[in-house]
């Protein structure tokens, strides 16, 4: 009897133990997206101001005026969330509007957009260069931005005007090495 009772007690334990919920092999999500700009889950869409003089490098450095404002949807898509290293890419929509204005209040728009996708390869952070065409001149000027872009998101980390290198007027104006490329003065000069 004794012995009967022990193994009812022990079967009893395997089968409780053996019903509950294995917690190893539950995916985990990533929860780091910030909940208050998303439109979605893993989506935030948002706009980054484009303001202030930017110094065109040449033989005549001009100035020019910019206003206008780069529009974003960066989404996280997950393809396979479980650890230890879980994979995904960053979907990236880029829509700029903004005008150029010269030192002889001559306007150009910028208009144009763009959709890139970032694979994981364990960094984290990325930085992407994208160079945006001026409208309305036909010497290549382009509009050079340097994003830094993680799963949390997307900032403009510098702004730049350059010569497209199909014109021929400056060769080095834009890189394929984003970390030796100096931007060219980006800041409000007074």
């Amino acid at each position: 009897m004794k012995q009967l009772l022990s193994s009812l007690v022990l079967f009893f334990v395997l089968f409780i133990t053996g019903c509950q919920e294995n917690s190893i092999t539950d995916p985990i999500l990533n929860e780091s997206v910030q909940k208050s700009q998303t439109t979605g889950e893993n989506v935030i869409s948002g706009s980054i101001p484009l303001e202030g003089l930017l110094l065109l490098p040449g033989w005549f450095q001009s100035y020019f005026s910019i206003r206008g404002q780069i529009n974003y949807t960066h989404e996280l898509v997950l393809l396979d969330p479980a650890p230890p290293a879980p994979q995904y890419y960053i979907d990236l929509d880029l829509s700029v509007r903004a005008t150029l204005i010269d030192e002889g209040y001559n306007g150009f728009r910028i208009s144009s957009q763009s959709e890139d996708i970032i694979y994981d390869s364990g960094d984290r952070t990325y930085i992407l260069q994208k160079s945006f065409p001026v409208l309305g001149r036909h010497d290549g000027m382009v509009l050079v931005c340097r994003f830094i872009v993680t799963t949390d998101g997307i900032e403009l980390n510098a702004k730049w005007l350059a010569f497209n290198d199909d014109h021929r007027i400056n060769n080095n104006s834009v890189t394929d090495d984003p970390f030796t490329l100096l931007p060219v003065r980006n800041d409000v000069v007074q």
